[in-house]
């Protein structure tokens, strides 16, 4: 007994506490019971300083009627919410109920940090309820309302303060917002006033009050609206009531319609006009009318009890669109309707389609939905496209829309996926495939709105058709849309990979823009920088260079240069059009000194001397170039050959066919060194670079001159050189001896048949002869007495030879292209000192001339080498 009544004693005492434990959880369940009969579902319950619902969702019908991010519980009683977020989003519903009130609740209070409503920003709500009396307060900004209802009574008011530049910034003004009424089961009635002061538009003076008012009693309607001045709506135009709106009906329908409106502005006037047609009669005429520099057409309305209608017609809208309609235009006049339309807009020869498609809303949410067909020409460029989807407040939905652009040189497909385009950036990916011309193009163009503009980056990818290998082109062009023009960003890059053309290597070529490009119908409009690698060709190579260009719409130019040779060209562009092609043509201006370091591949050795050029190029499918190149103070090196003060200038033309010049006058050489100096060179040529056609060469040699009417380089045929007044005393000269053995006078002359082949010459049956009395004399010296004294009969010719008075020489001259020359000579004269005794003297010489004149070459540059010593150089 003791232990038992124990027990019961301690239970007695405690069972108040297990009751008060119990009692939170016990009122957890019956919220959750409550909620979950309310069709209310929870997500991730937590615990966090409360009861703590991450997401959660109020359902009704199987549709989201409500739905909210964060709801914490933190105080049991009163029972205290807190919501992060909450929306609203569009549930179907049935023919317009009135609301029920709220039912009992325990003392309640809830806040909401962010509610958001269809075509609202987001709201911060207060909601508190305290024996059965309702208070809330929404706020946004310096926006605010609060409304009072009392359960037992059903009475509600409603105060509130809307500052509309909150809601949109250049809206100017203050909105006072007054309302009372009841709200019972079954019944809802009361009035509804605004008051707007001083409404208007920043950067327009003109400033307007207005005044609405809403009753409803016994499920009837009225609304009045006034106002009192013209309303600036932004961008000069402005809104006038010549009559102000009376609107009157019950929960069905309308029943009476008074409206005059008219809306002023550059483009022109728009008015709109609705009646009703008697007393009680639920229906009456309209009429929407459009007058003005960019606006025509008139639009018959019909309303009736629960719709206006909207019969076939044609505007003219600003920008040259036209809209019109075929069929009539239905929109139901209710809180909640859907409507079909079928229309076409017009943008000179593009046209916009949409059949049977349907526009619904249902209070402030509204949603398209159907399909979209394009069709037209604009710029020459035939375009079609098509999407089926919806569009709302939140953006679009549906498939891809596609578009494909063509023309006889460009065919473009283009998919635009329509999931990212949502408010605010409507961002997408514009994605493109294709051709124009002869290069791919492939790649994908961002767009979004962002920072109050359109902007994105276009991301494309080609190669260019005139590549053998390689050449494949990438484009990065960040942009952006600013006021109505259309910038490329500066740092936009365009790069060339290195790729083949032909056998010449080109190297990476990269062109970046330096200040934002302006594009235009007109063109482009900026500047641009070149940076190219060089070029590795078989007969040269170009190393890298850069440069500036000036885009000025349709045309440009630019200014490159190439530092290691310290060449300048400048280039201008301009758009070419020629039947159904498109290209660019322009003029180009070369300078540059010629140095060494622009031998590499040509054979010959650069040494100074300027070349200039002006010319004149085009591309229209492949490459075309001519103009004028000329150059002077030539001086070169080809194997030992010495060229100095050559000057000329040159018609050069490159097409498909390849390159060809022309010299423009004759090409002039002050001085050529062979071992002998070739003086005064005059010709014309022509060439493909691969054959030389030379014409009227003339040059001084040897105190003579050297004469050909054509020459051909390479070629395997013998074509005639003549000589005239050779100096054979000069011919003496060349054995390079201040005291020399044999001593020559006279003049001679010839022809002599060469054959000018790549790498060498050769003669063939050269005949020279003398061109009047000829002088040969031996000297006497230590060299020519020792051989007398060796042989008697050698010393019998020296005598004879001594002095020789020639009237005939003939010297027959062969040479293979090793440069072996056999020399037949034959010589007819007499000896004064000898009582003028004949002599007849036939011999026959063999030496290697390309040896010779390679000697003789040297002994000049070795005594060029001594003389040019400095004397303080020479005295050691």
């Amino acid at each position: 007994m003791g232990i038992g009544s124990g027990l019961t004693s301690s239970l007695h005492r405690y069972r108040w506490l297990i009751v008060l434990a119990l009692l939170p959880l016990g009122l957890l369940l019956a919220v959750a019971a409550a909620a979950y009969t309310l069709g209310v579902r929870a997500q991730q319950v937590g615990w966090q300083d409360g009861l703590e619902l991450t997401g959660w969702q109020r359902l009704q019908n199987g549709c989201v009627q409500a739905q909210g991010e964060r709801l914490r519980v933190t105080r049991w009683y009163p029972l205290t919410l807190h919501v992060s977020r909450m929306s609203l989003p569009r549930c179907a519903t049935g023919p317009f109920q009135e609301p029920a009130p709220p039912p009992w609740t325990p003392p309640l209070d809830l806040a909401i940090d962010a509610l958001v409503l269809p075509g609202l920003p987001p709201l911060a709500v207060k909601v508190s309820q305290r024996a059965q009396r309702w208070q809330a307060q929404v706020q946004f900004r310096h926006s605010q309302a609060r409304a009072l209802y009392e359960r037992g009574s059903g009475r509600w008011t409603l105060q509130g303060q809307i500052q509309p530049a909150d809601l949109s910034p250049p809206v100017l003004g203050t909105l006072a917002v007054s309302g009372q009424g009841v709200w019972q089961e079954q019944r809802l009635e009361g009035s509804l006033q605004a008051q707007g002061r001083q409404l208007g538009y920043a950067g327009q003076a003109r400033r307007a009050d207005a005044a609405l008012s809403a009753r409803l009693a016994a499920r009837r309607w009225q609304l009045d609206a006034e106002l009192g001045a013209p309303l600036a709506l932004g961008a000069d135009w402005s809104l006038q009531a010549r009559q102000g709106l009376h609107a009157s009906g019950n929960l069905q329908g309308v029943q009476s319609l008074h409206l005059d409106l008219l809306a002023s502005g550059p483009q022109g006037k728009v008015r709109l006009e609705l009646d009703t047609a008697g007393a009680g009669a639920a229906h009456g005429p309209g009429r929407l009318t459009l007058t003005g520099p960019a606006l025509a057409g008139e639009v018959p309305l019909r309303w009736s009890r629960q719709q206006l209608e909207l019969l076939p017609a044609s505007l003219r809208l600003p920008g040259e669109l036209r809209l019109s309609w075929s069929r009539p235009l239905t929109v139901p006049l209710a809180a909640r309707g859907d409507s079909a339309i079928t229309a076409e807009v017009q943008y000179q020869n593009l046209r916009v389609n949409t059949v049977d498609s349907r526009l619904s809303w249902q209070q402030a949410r509204w949603e398209w939905q159907g399909r979209l067909d394009l069709t037209g020409n604009s710029a020459g460029v035939d375009l079609a496209g098509t999407w089926q989807g919806r569009i709302d407040a939140g953006g679009l939905s549906g498939a891809p829309a596609r578009l494909t652009l063509s023309r006889p040189d460009l065919k473009l497909a283009l998919r635009v996926p329509v999931a990212s385009l949502r408010p605010p950036r409507w961002a997408a990916p514009v994605e493109f495939d294709g051709h124009y011309g002869q290069f791919p193009l492939q790649g994908t163009l961002q767009v979004g709105y962002e920072r109050e503009r359109w902007q994105g980056t276009l991301d494309g990818r080609s190669r260019l058709p005139f590549y053998t290998q390689g050449g494949e082109l990438q484009l990065t062009l960040p942009w952006h849309g600013q006021q109505g023009q259309w910038f490329l960003d500066s740092g936009s890059r365009v790069t060339i990979a290195k790729g083949l053309i032909g056998s010449t290597l080109v190297k990476p070529i990269a062109v970046s823009a330096s200040t934002p490009l302006r594009l235009s119908p007109q063109g482009v409009f900026g500047e641009l920088r070149l940076q190219a690698d060089g070029v590795v060709a078989t007969r040269g190579t170009l190393p890298p260079l850069d440069g500036q260009l000036s885009a000025a719409g349709m045309q440009g130019r630019a200014s490159l240069r190439i530092p290691a040779w310290q060449s300048t060209l400048a280039v201008s562009a301009t758009r070419l059009a020629q039947a159904k092609k498109t290209g660019v043509q322009g003029t180009l201006e070369l300078s540059s000194p010629l140095s060494p370091a622009m031998s590499r591949g040509l054979g010959v050795t650069l040494q100074q001397g300027r070349v200039t050029g002006q010319g004149r190029w085009q591309w229209l499918g492949s490459g075309q170039m001519q103009g004028t190149l000329s150059a002077s103070g030539v001086a070169l090196d080809w194997g030992g050959i010495q060229a100095t003060g050559g000057s000329g200038s040159a018609h050069v033309e490159f097409g498909q066919e390849g390159l060809k010049l022309a010299s423009a006058g004759p090409i002039t050489l002050a001085e050529l060194d062979l071992g002998t100096r070739v003086r005064n060179v005059r010709l014309t040529a022509q060439s493909d670079l691969s054959t030389w056609q030379l014409a009227d060469v003339h040059a001084e040699v040897l105190g003579g001159q050297m004469n050909a009417a054509s020459l051909q380089w390479p070629s395997p045929q013998y074509q005639p050189v003549t000589v005239s007044h050779i100096d054979l005393a000069e011919v003496a000269a060349l054995q390079n001896d201040p005291e020399p053995t044999v001593q020559l006078a006279g003049r001679v002359g010839g022809l002599l048949p060469l054959q000018l082949t790549k790498d060498s010459l050769a003669l063939q049956g050269g005949l020279i002869r003398n061109e009047g009395p000829l002088v040969l004399k031996v000297q006497p010296s230590a060299g020519v007495g020792a051989m007398g004294q060796s042989n008697r009969a050698v010393q019998l010719a020296l005598d004879t030879l001594g002095h020789l008075a020639i009237n005939d020489f003939q010297a027959r001259l062969d040479m293979p292209p090793d440069g072996w020359l056999d020399a037949a000579v034959t010589i007819k004269g007499q000896n004064p000192q000898q009582n003028g005794q004949p002599v007849v003297l036939n011999y026959t010489h063999r030496e290697n001339l390309f040896e010779l004149l390679r000697s003789l070459r040297i002994g000049d540059e070795l005594s060029r080498r001594v003389l040019n010593r400095k004397p303080a150089e020479r005295s050691h």
